[in-house]
């Protein structure tokens, strides 16, 4: 489709009064510029959908217009009652976005579903499909998702990736060069299991690749059996796999090959993991696996291999990884801390003077009532993108006697911490330190 724009008036960005004409601001004043729409890079048959474009079409632009705009990484429209609530995802932060009529939404729904190349008029089963886009000078894939509710309508979830946006090597994700060096040490016997570990949608496998990309892969022979979307792998091979050949006969066909790492898919049950289990000796691998974090990965992997000594035998380390928000560079405020919490949190006041935090309205600016003028990169809110920070578990001796033990999560990691390994809040604490983040921000993403 073409180009098309619309018009908002320009201070905070603002939530489009979905379908109505003149899309103009609900808050906010100034002159009125022109809001860009965006554009799919989808054919469908327009013909046959004549009614559903008509009440539909523009209404679902403007709606992911905006949600592009205000940085949301997820959509999600959800029929409730009548209506239909409209969420945003933002920086990890769910963030309400109005409500409209149930069979706008609807329509809204089925447009969708259109675009993204699924079945309309199934109703009644989950379905998920992808749609190409772009916003300005960004390129777009929609992950699209639906799910059926109550009344024959269902729930629409929209996750945008920003394909322009490369995140592959170590320090693009925000690991430091002795966590690279570890991971390489760690899987540089090329035997053993390396697990990246986290729950759906939290990086894994950015995480993934970066740590395949912070080995040498000049020195060493590394190949692929994997979709490995259109990331960029230097001089990493992708092992051609036959159509007819099962996983195990894949694996044993690549090992004979005599790589020294083996880049897989995620592991999703114990079949897999006894597969790779039979040929952990040989090569090292690389996977994903669902799991809270790094030591609940190491016992999820203990559980499917089914014998706790064979399985802290076939590993090399965990990392996991969590997203916090970074402070808007635009409107953050230095301040003195204590020095007895600095003490407390590991920071010496000597070598760390001041920390960040979001600016705080004057004083006498609030007692006279007075507006501050909104931050306009960060929409007010203070924080403006995220980073990474990671846990990593070496699997040295005394891990591995505590995971064939039969050892809980907690005792992994309180080893790990008495053995100086890096955990989620002491990597949290450099950002801190220099002030890319907040302790508040620390205080709310560990909170749980």
């Amino acid at each position: 489709m073409g180009s098309s724009t619309s018009r908002v008036s320009g201070r905070l960005v603002v939530i489009f009064k979905f379908g109505k004409k003149g899309k103009k601001a609900s808050q906010g004043q100034g002159d009125d510029v022109e809001v860009e729409l965006i554009r799919f890079q989808t054919e469908f048959d327009v013909k046959a959908n004549e009614k559903l474009v008509r009440v539909a079409f523009e209404p679902l632009k403007e709606l992911l217009t905006d949600g592009l705009t205000r940085r949301a990484e997820t959509i999600r429209v959800d029929p409730k009652g009548d209506r239909a609530t409209i969420g945003f995802l933002v920086d990890g932060i769910p963030v309400p976005a109005g409500r409209i009529p149930r069979q706008r939404a609807h329509a809204m729904t089925q447009m969708t579903k259109v675009l993204a190349g699924m079945d309309a008029t199934e109703r009644t089963q989950p379905q998920a499909g992808e749609i190409n886009a772009s916003l300005s000078d960004d390129e777009y894939e929609l992950q699209v998702h639906t799910q059926p509710v109550a009344g024959g309508l269902e729930r629409l979830t929209v996750h945008f990736r920003n394909l322009d946006e490369r995140l592959d090597k170590p320090e693009d994700i925000g690991m430091t060069v002795e966590m690279k060096t570890t991971i390489r040490e760690l899987n540089g016997n090329s035997q053993g299991v390396f697990l990246v570990c986290g729950p759906s949608r939290s990086g894994v496998t950015t995480t993934l690749y970066a740590s395949v990309r912070g080995l040498d892969a000049y020195l060493r022979d590394i190949q692929t059996i994997c979709f490995t979307e259109d990331r960029e792998l230097v001089n990493i091979t992708k092992f051609e796999a036959n159509a007819e050949d099962d996983f195990e006969e894949t694996l044993r066909r690549c090992v004979r090959v005599e790589p020294d790492v083996i880049l897989l898919d995620p592991v999703l049950d114990a079949d897999v993991a006894k597969v790779l289990l039979g040929f952990q000796d040989s090569v090292a691998f690389m996977t994903e696996i669902a799991a809270a974090d790094a030591a609940v990965g190491l016992l999820k992997w203990s559980e499917w291999i089914g014998d706790p000594s064979l399985a802290a035998e076939s590993l090399n380390g965990a990392i996991s990884q969590k997203l916090i928000r970074k402070l808007c560079n635009s409107c953050k405020e230095a301040y003195k801390p204590n020095p007895k919490l600095m003490q407390k949190i590991g920071l010496d006041p000597e070598e760390i003077p001041v920390l960040y935090r979001k600016a705080r309205p004057p004083e006498e600016v609030t007692e006279r009532g007075e507006e501050i003028e909104p931050c306009l990169p960060c929409n007010d809110t203070g924080y403006l993108g995220r980073v990474a920070v990671f846990e990593l578990i070496e699997v040295n001796e005394e891990i591995r006697q505590l995971i064939a033990s039969g050892a809980d999560a907690g005792q992994l990691k309180s080893k790990a911490r008495e053995s100086e390994m890096m955990t989620l809040q002491k990597d949290a604490m450099r950002h801190v330190a220099d002030g890319t983040t907040s302790l508040e921000e620390l205080q709310r993403a560990f909170k749980s």
